[in-house]
């Protein structure tokens, strides 16, 4: 996991703003169901690039810190340089299964699209509880059904198509492995969280023109880049033929710009506070 995602962490790095651009309304609403405000210790698990944690370092005052971790020390790298100039902020690379932090370490946890790809989610919920301090808050972003999210279902269906079969295979935890809200509740209430909730919140994708939406979404999706890159030229033409037929119907026009639908599931809840 950690070589697929170190391998599109520049990629990563180069769209870092226009992802925090998109996701912007939806990680204010993540830090508020997190519950993060002034003096808090926070811990943004699966970072990437960190636009989650740097957006809680806003909010947590002088006297707060944010850690941002993840599995990828190409990633940490990539939101350490973001997060250089802001000293309550310190980046780590660890899994976010396997936390390096003692019990009850931290007031809020969030993760930004980090524990859908986690083979076993409710137990990487646990994990994150365990860093909690009692009646210390969870919140993680999911994307929404891949229907709801065209910008990006629409590529995978591209590749599936050519060949035939499902993209990601139904065996790799794939974007939309927790697109589900009752799911991803059942997910926070095993991993033992109390006063769960689940919210659906917009997260529309703008881009120049279908080329530059096309040239954008692969290098931000780890398995993805990594599946084009090993084919050949005119297998990633066909592909790219297909994904813009679909994305021409599936976008729309909005002043100088085209717009594909998008949505984020949010879930939150408390560890026990005795």
């Amino acid at each position: 996991m950690s070589d697929m995602w170190n391998s599109v962490a520049l990629g990563w790095e180069a769209n870092a703003r226009f992802v925090d651009d998109q996701l912007s309304l939806a990680t204010e609403a993540l830090l508020d169901a997190a519950g993060i405000g002034d003096g808090d210790a926070v811990l943004d698990l699966a970072a990437g690039p960190g636009g989650a944690g740097l957006a809680a370092a806003e909010r947590v005052g002088p006297s707060g810190t944010v850690v941002l971790s993840d599995v990828a020390a190409e990633m940490v790298a990539v939101a350490a340089r973001r997060a250089s100039a802001d000293p309550r902020v310190s980046a780590a690379v660890f899994d976010q299964s396997e936390i390096a932090a003692d019990d009850g370490h931290f007031d809020a946890v969030i993760s930004r699209h980090g524990l859908m790809f986690v083979e076993d989610a409710a137990a990487a919920v646990r994990e994150a509880a365990r860093v909690l301090r009692p009646g210390g808050r969870y919140a993680t972003m999911t994307w929404g059904p891949r229907e709801e999210n065209p910008w990006l279902g629409l590529v995978l269906d591209a590749v599936g198509e050519q060949f035939g079969a499902p993209f990601p295979p139904p065996n790799i935890r794939g974007p939309f492995s927790l697109d589900d809200s009752g799911l991803l509740a059942s997910v926070l209430q095993d991993g033992g969280l109390e006063g769960v909730q689940v919210q659906t919140i917009a997260t529309p994708m703008h881009a120049a023109s279908l080329q530059v939406w096309w040239e954008r979404v692969p290098k931000l999706a780890g398995p993805l880049a990594i599946a084009l890159a090993g084919m050949e030229p005119d297998v990633q033409e066909a592909i790219a033929q297909r994904a813009l037929s679909a994305g021409a119907s599936a976008s729309r026009r909005e002043g100088d710009q085209i717009l594909f639908d998008g949505s984020v599931l949010i879930g939150s809840g408390h560890t026990p506070r005795h």
